[in-house]
């Protein structure tokens, strides 16, 4: 019997498949709310984004492709559910009033660059340094790069009066808010401290988006000692705020390198 495939499911392969070919790697992944602020008794709808400068393809829901995708409310944790090729991915109705985090991780992906240059550009725009010295100590050669890596992504939206705190939810790599964006006076912006296996990753480069109509602007600012930032207020519009763990891939792996994507979204209304 011939298989027959969901056209809106080849439209994600073949949408991938033209990102990936894109020339640079430092594609961004994050959560995008249709509304980052809702009333008791509206959905909740959101897209997983891969992209460059806050404008990126949609994905599907494609269970294949993550370990954990869950909204977490102050009753607890609920995953988030649909059918193979949903679009959107992300459309729950809450439960109750207050903060609501939406996290994603995927499932370990690879990439393969074929000149050292590419791979260097990416790691510096990330804040990151190029290992020529040690991907040749390992026996491969500067056009031979293959990557794995891993995304975690978390949205903070507000239901009602979004009262509530963001807390680590567990992923190895991830952005917590210490101070609540729909809550705190926004011209203060929001503090975060960044977490690697759950311990605070000190001097890392955050890179942050801002973006409202067809305005963008980009900041970047670097972890203290405790792994704490503040991300400053722009105006009024959608954030997304974005770091890269890098680090040689462990011996169980096959590839010699290994990249963790902790991103954040929300908006000052």
């Amino acid at each position: 019997m011939p298989i027959r495939w969901n056209p809106r499911i080849l439209l994600s392969i073949l949408s991938a498949v033209l990102l990936l070919a894109s020339p640079a790697h430092s594609h961004e992944f994050w959560i995008e709310a249709d509304a980052y602020r809702v009333d008791p008794d509206q959905a909740i709808i959101g897209h997983t984004k891969t992209g460059m400068n806050f404008k990126g393809i949609r994905d599907y829901y494609l269970p294949h492709l993550f370990d954990r995708f869950e909204m977490i409310d102050a009753d607890g944790m609920r995953p988030v559910q649909g059918l193979p090729g949903d679009i959107p991915p992300l459309n729950m109705t809450p439960r109750r009033a207050g903060l609501h985090r939406v996290i994603y991780q995927s499932k370990t992906k690879t990439v393969h660059f074929e000149e050292w240059q590419k791979f260097a550009d990416y790691l510096i725009d990330m804040g990151l340094n190029p290992p020529l010295s040690r991907h040749q100590e390992m026996g491969f050669a500067p056009n031979d790069v293959t990557e794995s890596y891993i995304r975690c992504a978390k949205a903070l939206i507000a239901v009602g009066d979004g009262v509530g705190q963001d807390a680590p939810s567990g992923m190895p790599f991830e952005l917590v808010a210490l101070t609540n964006p729909y809550t705190t006076p926004e011209e203060q912006g929001i503090r975060v401290r960044l977490l690697w296996n759950g311990d605070p990753a000190p001097n890392t480069q955050i890179t942050m988006f801002y973006g409202q109509n067809e305005t963008l602007q980009i900041v970047k600012v670097h972890t203290d000692s405790t792994g704490q930032v503040q991300l400053p207020y722009l105006g009024t519009g959608r954030y997304l705020a974005n770091a890269v763990h890098f680090m040689e891939e462990p011996a169980t792996y096959e590839t010699p390198w290994l990249s963790h994507w902790a991103s954040l979204t929300y908006a000052h209304p």
